[in-house]
């Protein structure tokens, strides 16, 4: 039996991005990153040709994170949380909440706050981010022990556990928008973690959910997705213990489809595990609507910046 290195994709969600509440014995995790378990990776800005890349736009929200998309609101992850009255915590400073809007179908809501930002993120309304370069931003932790399949070819390693030290610290990564699918009547940008990635090449893991991911717009870094799941949901026999993972090739493994844990085949090709992020130009309608904010294009903004689909009934939230 042979698995397209895409055949997870095509299925439907099954492991959602794990939140701090919901874990059993572990610390808030974060980006994961195939090319460094070096806790500092990535903990400063952006520069070069990622300048303004949305690193300015990202606020702390219920112990996770948010971006402002209008003067007086900012978007979040709906499964995050949070009540009415908490304080967004943005560019130094708290801005009280008032009122709260979630969307119907999507995994987002929307905070309107007290007192206006000084400047917020522009809305990404294109539809063609598949294929396009992308930054990421999560809670900070590394990566922990290495996942191995015995005996696999041309190398036993696959990926890395969930269990690196956690500090909620904010981190950025890159990689690529693979599709842009509906599942469960949400629209989401979907990302891969390859081996073959550059040197930020990143994906998600618990603490990361609410996270912004953006892309470039002409001379702008725009808002394109907040961040929501990913397909981590393995073990290494079919009746072993399960873990949660950050996997560039499943094949050799076992892996949640939601009615029990089926082996992967091991073949040439990786079957990578994905993340999702909820595709705000899917939605930008919605929040325009709300905020009373048109298309970037008609006003002034500062600049900016599921290997497996995930189980419908297995949710897992990347939260603090």
């Amino acid at each position: 039996m042979s698995f397209h290195p895409d055949f997870f994709l095509r299925g439907p969600f099954r492991t959602l991005a794990l939140g701090l509440a919901l874990t059993v014995g572990g610390p808030a995790q974060a980006l994961v990153f195939i090319t460094s378990g070096d806790p500092t990776f990535n903990t400063t800005a952006p520069g070069g040709a990622l300048t303004d890349s949305g690193w300015q736009f990202q606020g702390q929200w219920s112990g996770l994170l948010g971006t402002p998309v209008a003067p007086n609101f900012f978007l979040a992850a709906k499964h995050g949380g949070g009540t009415v009255g908490g304080a967004f915590s943005y560019q130094g400073s708290g801005y009280l909440t008032t009122a709260k809007f979630d969307h119907p179908t999507a995994d987002l809501t929307l905070w309107q706050v007290a007192s206006a930002f000084p400047t917020y993120a522009p809305l990404y309304t294109g539809t063609d981010e598949a294929g396009k370069n992308l930054v990421v931003f999560g809670r900070s932790a590394t990566r922990g022990e290495e996942v191995t399949v015995s005996g696999a070819s041309p190398t036993s390693l696959r990926g890395w556990l969930w269990n690196g030290p956690g500090g909620g610290t904010l981190r950025w990564g890159e990689n690529t928008v693979h599709t842009t699918p509906t599942v469960g009547g949400a629209d989401y940008l979907t990302a891969s973690f390859s081996r073959g990635g550059g040197a930020n090449e990143a994906t998600l893991a618990s603490g990361d959910s609410g996270g912004g991911v953006f892309i470039q717009d002409g001379e702008s870094w725009k808002l394109a997705g907040i961040n929501f799941a990913v397909e981590a949901d393995f073990r290494t026999s079919a009746d072993g213990s399960s873990f949660k993972a950050a996997i560039f090739d499943a094949g050799g493994l076992f892996y949640n489809f939601g009615s029990g844990f089926t082996l992967v085949p091991d073949q040439l090709a990786d079957i990578q595990a994905s993340f999702y992020s909820t595709r705000v130009s899917s939605y930008a309608g919605w929040i325009q609507g709300l905020t009373a904010v048109p298309e970037p294009s008609s006003v002034t903004l500062v600049s900016g910046c599921i290997l497996m689909a995930l189980a419908v009934g297995r949710h897992r939230w990347p939260r603090r």
